[in-house]
């Protein structure tokens, strides 16, 4: 039995802003005033670095129009300190960065909960997270977001696994909770000392810099802390600081940071004198019994002035308006208004050689991926796996032809142009220049004609695409001066968006962080000579270091779902390595990149199945080669590696049978490697999963067999699907995991419990938490060496008094499924067949069911995998089930040969794997 501890929100101090009527903490009511109607709920006296639940029944109007929006309302999470203070945490495992509150996660609308609660207009809401120390308090609010009428929320209670320290709990690890996240949220806090801790800065001449963080203190009676100013010009020489900076004959200029509670959030604001283009920060304590935290990263930004918000007005009809403008704000002693059009000043930021110098990623990238594919051919432009769509001469940027987002998001990110510049002829390199020119015009800085295209993986794509169609216009005889200018002033109107995304830190620890970032230094390279280039390179060095650290950490760990996209953030490091080694600035981030690049890609290349593929757990395009991606990325990026002789072995793929487990990678691969056809292959996922941005898949499994792709994940990437479609691909229905009691999975990891070798086969324990506090979970696979037959099993205790639960097992679209009888089905592939029984361990087998296609509504669909464009094709889905107590267990086991069942079902019955399964 799971020991569960309820915890009941407590009734707000009187004066505190709460929609809540009186002391009633049973019910608050939402309106639907989008954004700032909200409810909020305290909960007090939490067990710390312990993952909840937070549930409660949602009620919503019956004549509720936005019963689709997967974003219907939002909960946010406010982490408070024993004193009531707000922790910044840069990562909060469960939930994701957000804006209005701290940290958050969607609550979806009527359509996705049982249909029988059509008839009640109520649905349970479960979300789970982790409450990282030293956290004692949450405030969690309930906040309107799409909803069209208000709603009620009831019965609102947070639930955490009791702690269990006696010495039963100690000599039984089946009863202690989970460890702790591998992706600690504290990992990049850094430990304040009487040294101090350097950050530098680019900064622009009399325009203030602020720098935005906090500290945390256990030790409030320690004194504070200080950040040391020191400004430095080109050469790296010391100017002198500003006069209203204190100075010290010991630490030198300086600002005090007193820390009179256990958190403090502060700002400096740094004015350089006019010499200065970088400014070192050196924070430490006054005193070494101090216990003082830096929360990194610090979030940055320019004076109010510099701020896109601040410059975009009626009167900017296009980019160079824009840069005009950003002109007149940086100099505005020495230029007056009606010199703001002066082409010099634009021109004078065009240096041929820095542009050749600018690490543009995305192209690389996409030539590791795919060759060097031909998106445009002729008039005929072809991605997205959709069709060909004749480009018209002059595009108006509207264009829609397949009702695709992910359609619209790379015709606007312009990367197509790049086509026209491979061979160097000046023709191609005009036409993608003018078409570049037209986008710009159609598309002003305020006023975009799709939405989409202002999406920041977008931006990112485009900045690049601009950059390296500027230095090929460049270099042309007969160079469109005025063409080039446009150029010039869409990448400083794309910087300043940039820089402005990734200083507010709202898209960190994933790829799009890193994206972007990329987007940031290449313009900051490219266009040296621009006042700001400074600064936007020390904020994407910054973010680069920050989101390199934890998308590849230590010994191959990674928060990253997607072995697709690691491969992706992989490459951009080995290309970004190869670009900064002419950088001093960026000698820290290349010295992150050695130590963590050789573990991320023999941790990957381990995995890959015998046919060169990554499984298609998490975002993951369909029709990619992954081992060629691989091979072109180690013989033009990556030789240097193969000195090493574990990455030299990996890659070398021997024979025979193999089992990779790895709790820092959260994957466990069995192969049977033989260089003829009949290769098998089973991979499963137990990482780390969010709550909103990730797919629900922990212990969701791929498995082959003598060559043949039997099961498969349905797979999903990125802004490929939207709205049902994306939501039914992010969720556990559409993976090969077990649903307890029809709750689907909520974030949380999975881990390593034991592995068991057999005769000629090999066994491995999972235990998982994202079923939330009031399950226990274990999944067990069981392999034969062969792979000919492998067993999948499932156990839950419950707090519950019953229990039950369904897995499903989702094949590939050319593969045929029957169901024999009540007790066996049967997949079928041209000659081969898979024969899947079922295997009851403690409780009921409650039978077998074949979906396939069925659409529904939003929270039921099933029987899908993507089709490699944008959209679904049907494919069939086993779904079986157990039933019992508060402990049930069962499973199925599948096999391609007779012989191969009967091992399988001889090793099942012995007693170290009963064992195993109790």
């Amino acid at each position: 039995m799971v020991d569960v501890r309820q915890i009941l929100p407590t009734p707000r101090e009187r004066g505190d802003e709460s929609s809540q009527e009186g002391t009633d903490t049973r019910q608050h009511v939402v309106s639907n005033q989008n954004r700032w109607s909200r409810a909020t709920l305290d909960f007090r006296d939490l067990s710390q670095d312990v993952w909840c639940e937070l549930t409660f029944q949602i009620c919503w109007h019956p004549e509720e129009k936005s019963r689709a929006a997967h974003d219907f309302a939002v909960i946010g999470v406010d982490f408070l300190t024993e004193d009531g203070s707000s922790i910044d945490f840069a990562y909060a495992p469960g939930l994701n960065r957000a804006q209005i509150d701290p940290h958050s996660c969607h609550i979806a609308g009527p359509d996705y909960y049982d249909p029988s609660s059509d008839q009640t207009h109520t649905g349970r809401v479960r979300c789970t997270f982790l409450v990282p120390s030293p956290t004692r308090h949450i405030a969690v609010t309930i906040r309107s977001w799409r909803n069209s009428h208000p709603f009620t929320i009831r019965d609102a209670k947070l639930l955490q696994v009791a702690h269990t320290t006696d010495d039963a709990a100690q000599a039984d690890p089946s009863r202690s909770v989970p460890p702790p996240t591998l992706n600690d949220p504290r990992r990049s806090w850094v430990e304040l000392k009487m040294e101090p801790a350097w950050l530098t800065y680019g900064v622009v001449p009399a325009e203030t810099l602020f720098v935005r963080g906090q500290l945390i203190t256990q030790n409030v009676s320690a004194g504070g802390a200080l950040a040391r100013v020191i400004f430095r010009n080109r050469n790296g020489e010391i100017v002198a600081s500003p006069d209203d900076l204190p100075t010290s004959p010991v630490v030198g200029a300086y600002i005090d940071i007193p820390v009179n509670r256990q958190t403090r959030r502060f700002t400096l604001e740094l004015t350089p004198p006019d010499q200065a283009v970088t400014v070192d920060i050196g924070f430490q304590v006054w005193r070494d019994e101090a216990q003082i935290s830096l929360v990194t990263p610090l979030e940055t930004s320019l004076s109010d002035n510099l701020l896109l918000e601040s410059i975009l007005s009626e009167e900017i009809a296009d980019a160079s308006a824009l840069v005009g403008e950003v002109f007149r704000r940086l100099r505005p002693a020495s230029v007056s208004r009606t010199n703001i059009g002066t082409p010099g000043l634009i021109d004078n930021l065009i240096d041929f050689q820095a542009l050749a110098t600018a690490p543009t990623i995305q192209d690389k990238l996409q030539a590791l991926q795919q060759g060097q594919p031909e998106t445009l051919v002729g008039d005929q432009l072809t991605f997205g796996g959709l069709k060909a769509w004749p480009l018209p001469s002059m595009p108006d940027w509207t264009e829609d032809p397949y009702q695709s987002p992910a359609w619209r998001l790379e015709y606007h990110s312009l990367s197509w142009l790049l086509d026209l510049v491979r061979d160097r002829q000046a023709s191609g390199a005009n036409r993608a220049v003018d078409l570049a020119v037209s986008w710009s015009r159609a598309n002003p800085p305020a006023n975009p004609k799709d939405p989409l295209s202002a999406y920041p993986a977008s931006v990112a794509i485009r900045a690049e695409v601009l950059l390296r169609l500027l230095a090929v216009a460049t270099s042309l005889k007969s160079r469109p001066p005025e063409k080039l200018r446009m150029l010039v002033a869409e990448i400083i109107q794309h910087g300043l968006a940039l820089a402005e995304i990734l200083s507010q830190n709202i898209f960190l620890h994933s790829i799009l962080q890193v994206r972007v970032a990329c987007a940031l230094l290449s313009a900051s390279i490219g266009l040296p000579n621009f006042p700001l280039s400074p600064y936007w390179k020390s904020v994407a060095l910054a973010q680069l270091r920050n989101g390199f650290d934890h998308l590849l950490g230590p010994q191959g760990s990674s928060n990253e779902q997607s072995q697709h996209c690691r491969l992706e953030l992989i490459s951009i490091g080995m290309i970004l390595a190869e670009h900064l080694k002419d950088q001093h600035e960026a000698e820290d981030l290349r010295q992150l990149l050695d130590a963590r690049l050789k573990d991320s890609l023999k941790a990957l290349v381990a995995v890959t199945d015998p046919a060169g593929m990554l499984a298609p757990f998490g975002d993951t395009p369909r029709k990619l080669h992954h081992a060629s991606s691989l091979r072109r990325l180690i013989s033009t990026y990556g030789r240097h590696l193969l000195s090493d002789r574990a990455l030299a072995e990996e890659l070398a793929y021997p024979q025979g049978p193999r089992l990779h487990t790895s709790d820092h990678a959260g994957l466990i691969a069995f192969r049977n490697y033989l260089q003829k056809p009949d290769w098998s292959y089973l991979c499963a996922s137990i990482n780390e999963q969010r709550q909103d941005n990730g797919h629900h898949d922990c212990t969701s499994f791929v498995y082959s067999a003598r060559g043949v792709r039997w099961i498969t994940d349905p797979g999903g990437s990125g802004m490929m699907e939207s709205g049902p479609t994306r939501h039914y691909l992010l969720s556990s229905r559409a993976h090969n995991v077990a649903i307890p009691d029809f709750r689907e999975q909520t974030a949380g990891f999975g881990w390593i419990e034991a592995t068991l070798s057999l005769d000629q086969a090999r066994a491995v324990k999972v235990g998982t938490n994202v079923h939330g506090p009031c399950y226990k979970h274990s999944r067990v696979f069981v392999c034969l060496d062969d792979m000919n037959a492998i067993a999948i099993f499932d156990r839950f205790r419950s707090s519950r008094g019953t229990a039950r639960f369904e897995a499903n097992l989702h094949f590939e679209d050319s593969i045929a499924l029957a169901l024999v009888n009540g007790k066996l089905a049967i997949a079928f592939h041209k000659r081969d067949r898979l024969r899947i029984l079922p295997y009851p361990v403690a409780g009921q087998f409650t039978g077998f069911m074949v979906k396939n296609g069925h659409a529904g509504r939003a929270g039921t669909m099933q029987g899908y995998i993507t089709d490699g464009a944008s959209g679904l094709k049907s494919a069939n889905v086993l779904n079986h089930g157990f039933a019992g107590a508060s402990d049930v267990c069962g499973g199925v086991v599948l096999g391609v040969t007779e012989d191969g069942l009967k091992r399988l079902m001889s090793l099942i019955a012995s007693q170290q794997v009963q064992n195993l399964l109790s």
